[in-house]
């Protein structure tokens, strides 16, 4: 027998407390009995079935919540080899989630079309493990390396702008970030892919370009906005346009893709940039580069499969649970 999940067997520590819990409940219970008359009188007067089956009831409880928790933790027993088919990298996106993306010179707006190509490039990487950084003024880790494609595409349809609270844009902290990321054992191929308008507003921009190196990775760029820049709508909680952010000068400020420095970010870190506009041709030809970098084929490698144990643990557990309700909880008269 093993454990899938070990660590949810400190639930188990739970079974002390109600048992401690229940033993008081019981005490209280005798105590008030005795202070309102003889005690086997008052239990014959309300059907009570007494001490026993009161224990037996909170036996099963206990069994059962243990057996549920051990269930939790994945139990496995025997085993059957299994050979291995996949392809992939280890790839981390960056995903710019400052103001600015809400400029509209790529339709609906920056930040929208970005999505449309990072739900492009999950969908194309099979058999990769990616994970999801999101930046503004700093950069935080919205899903470490997964293989849950599913979960990973609704987590970045679900990013707004201001998801991350310290406003202004930070290049080089949301690529360090990732790079960090990407640091663990394997020899997958390794890659970075930042989805930005290249507004930079503080730190370095290129500060992140030795945590890419430092992993083994690229970092390829996807570009988003026009030269020609937008102003910055500021929208409601309906997705109405209420008015423009502005700067210190009351102007409207006016965000534009910077194309320079995204160029430059790319070639520094050993991959390419790509314009995005959405429609998904920028993901297509970043995840035929990430595959020509080496995105080596898995195949033959035997590993061991186990099978799982856990349904029998949750039928007992539910058994048990059952069984506890349905014990009488007065005598019929």
């Amino acid at each position: 027998m093993r454990w899938a999940e070990p660590a949810r067997l400190y639930l188990l520590w739970a079974l002390p407390a109600l048992l401690v819990l229940w033993a008081w409940i019981g005490y209280r219970r005798s105590k008030l009995e005795s202070e309102l008359g003889e005690s086997a009188a008052l239990r014959s007067l309300t059907g009570d079935l007494g001490s026993r089956t009161r224990a037996l009831r909170v036996a099963m409880i206990l069994l059962g919540v243990g057996i549920a928790v051990a269930a939790l933790a994945r139990p496995q027993a025997g085993f059957r080899f299994v050979t291995t088919a996949s392809r992939g990298a280890d790839v981390v996106i960056a995903l710019d989630l400052s103001h600015s993306m809400d400029a509209r010179d790529v339709r609906p707006d920056r930040l929208r079309a970005a999505v449309r190509e990072i739900t492009t490039l999950l969908q194309t990487l099979d058999g990769s493990a990616m994970g999801f950084v999101a930046f503004a003024g700093r950069a935080r880790v919205v899903s470490p390396l997964s293989t849950d494609r599913e979960g990973l595409v609704s987590m970045v349809e679900a990013a707004h702008t201001g998801d991350v609270d310290a406003p202004g844009s930070d290049l080089g902290a949301a690529v360090s970030l990732a790079g960090t990321l990407l640091r663990r054992p394997g020899d997958r191929p390794r890659a970075v892919v930042l989805v930005t308008d290249g507004e930079n507003l503080s730190g370095d921009p290129r500060a992140g370009i030795d945590a890419v190196r430092r992993a083994g990775a690229r970092l390829f760029v996807i570009g988003m906005g026009t030269a020609e820049g937008a102003t910055i709508p500021i929208v409601d909680s309906t997705g109405v346009v209420v008015g423009q952010r502005r700067g210190p000068d009351g102007q409207a400020v006016q965000s534009k893709l910077d194309e320079t420095l995204l160029r430059d970010l790319a070639r520094l870190g050993g991959g390419r940039y790509e314009h995005g506009d959405g429609g998904g041709r920028s993901a297509l030809r970043i995840a035929d580069a990430i595959r020509s970098s080496g995105g080596q084929e898995v195949r033959g490698q035997t590993i061991r499969s186990y099978d799982e144990k856990f349904p029998w643990f949750a039928a007992a557990a539910g058994l048990l649970l059952l069984g506890a309700r349905a014990l009488p909880q007065r005598r019929e008269s």
